[in-house]
């Protein structure tokens, strides 16, 4: 049996926090360039375009990265059972690839009304068949798959800078996205011979998956049609395009901003696991809570920021055109913390404890809300209406999350929501503070930046005036270290 020499805990963990950091970086220097030079209805054709392959996408997948990951992980000590899972779950996924790619372009030359941008967002097609970061995923090495994604994004976004100039070089902006997710793509296979070997066809009987992937599938597929589904019905019911543009940047910022307060629960995932092995569940319960907080801590701040910054943050970020955001960015904002929560609750914590079809039932709920409300408000609200649907969807999974806790006797939310009214009145300071602010600086990146600078030390001070448990702690470890350093440097 020949083992392979795995990649370290450590770093796997530093290559995903900086690529995390790394993710939420480039959307700050290249949303508000790709804004001014596409416009709302650039921006809307791409995402409503973009939402019709996913489709194509969702289903080319299947389940095979979950289980093509799971099967890897399980013989990634016998190079020859991984090998045979590999080529297996490969060529699977291959046959449901090529069979959505021929469906997919029978939509386009049938029923697409712009059928240049579908033709070329099919590109996307192609890079999900040879998409094998699956492999590494099971293998462990993460590492591989951050400097493959940091290169290809680097390289992205010099292309975007130089190539797109113009309203009509949209094609060119959707084809380079597309195109680098290929080679994204390609860039995995010059390192396949480290892990894989060939094998025998006769050996391989990829069809046997068949049956697990679909079942692997099925639970998740509401959830990732619901996510793409708002942005499908704006197209249908829009007379053009704005209304996505609108909607699409306006969840743009959320999603930047979300990841903040997400990391935490991927990080802590694994301890929390730890701990539930080892049957230490109060250990478990005291990480919950933590996280409850965190969630607040950033939750509060980052609602009430939107709020306080929006008529300087909308015109500097994102140009003239884009007015509509105005409103709908409050309406998001909204989804900080229900939607932060829920991925404590169900990623950090039912996951963790093997409540994974607990965890399903709640988004399979929520996303059947969100699809109602959809139904019902896009119509005649458009953009407005799939925002209030997408709240709504998340403060549902919350609510459901809660009593479902409270009724199994696994977390004491009473306890808990005590403690939170030091984030709410530091909030409501900060977003005084920056509304007054707002009324004397001017609107360009210099007001909007000490709005922010503003907003962060005034919600930190009133953090420390209040006491609150977590800004305290890492005021007494800075205090610490620093402590430690200074006797260091005397003796």
């Amino acid at each position: 049996m020949e083992k392979t020499k795995r990649i370290s805990a450590r770093t796997n963990y530093i290559f995903n926090v900086l690529y995390q950091i790394f993710t939420v970086i480039v959307p700050l220097i290249t949303t508000p360039y790709i804004s001014r030079v596409l416009g709302a209805e650039g921006i809307g054709t791409y995402s409503y375009t973009y939402s019709i392959v996913r489709y194509f996408l969702i289903f080319a997948a299947l389940g095979t990265v979950s289980f093509g990951a799971k099967q890897i992980s399980i013989f990634q000590d016998n190079r020859k059972k991984t090998s045979i899972a590999f080529w297996e779950v490969f060529t699977l996924k291959a046959i449901l690839t090529i069979t959505m790619i021929i469906m997919y372009y029978i939509y386009v030359f049938t029923f697409s009304n712009n059928k240049v941008i579908s033709a070329i967002q099919g590109i996307y097609l192609i890079g999900t068949l040879l998409d094998i970061s699956w492999l590494f995923q099971g293998m462990e090495d993460f590492k591989k798959i951050s400097i493959r994604n940091f290169i290809i994004k680097v390289i992205n976004v010099i292309y975007i800078f130089v190539v797109v100039k113009t309203q009509e070089d949209l094609w060119k902006y959707i084809f380079g996205l597309a195109i680098f997710n290929v080679f994204g793509s390609l860039a995995m296979w010059w390192k396949l011979n480290k892990y894989i070997e060939r094998v025998n066809l006769k050996l391989l009987h990829p069809l046997k998956h068949f049956k697990p992937v679909v079942e692997l599938f099925i639970p998740t597929i509401a959830t990732q049609v619901y996510a793409i589904l708002d942005k499908t019905m704006i197209g249908i019911y829009a007379t053009n395009d704005l209304e996505n543009g609108y909607y699409e940047q306006a969840f743009k910022v959320v999603d930047m901003s979300l990841m903040m307060i997400t990391t935490l629960g991927t990080v802590l995932m694994p301890r929390v696991s730890k701990e539930f092995a080892n049957n230490n569940i109060e250990a478990v319960k005291l990480y919950l809570k933590k996280s409850y907080k965190f969630v607040w801590l950033l939750g509060v701040p980052l609602m009430l920021g939107v709020i306080g910054v929006i008529r300087t943050f909308v015109p500097v970020f994102f140009g003239a055109g884009f007015e509509k955001v105005t409103v709908l960015l409050p309406i998001l904002s909204l989804i900080y913390i229900p939607m932060g929560m829920n991925y404590m609750t169900g990623r950090q914590y039912l996951v963790s404890i093997n409540k994974q079809n607990e965890y399903t039932k709640l988004l399979l709920i929520g996303g059947m809300v969100n699809i109602m409300i959809n139904f019902i408000l896009i119509p005649k609200l458009l953009s407005i209406g799939a925002a209030i649907g997408s709240v709504l969807g998340e403060i549902c999974i919350l609510i459901i999350s809660i009593i479902y806790l409270q009724k199994t006797k696994q977390f004491n939310f009473k306890e808990f929501y005590k403690e939170i009214y030091k984030y709410v009145i530091a909030g409501i300071v900060m977003c005084l503070l920056v509304l007054l602010l707002q009324n004397i600086v001017q609107c360009n990146w210099y007001g909007l930046f000490t709005l922010i600078i503003g907003g962060v030390l005034s919600y930190a001070f009133m953090l420390i005036l209040l006491k609150e448990e977590i800004t305290m702690e890492i005021l007494k470890n800075f205090w610490d270290k620093c402590h430690s350093v200074i006797e260091k440097k005397k003796s």
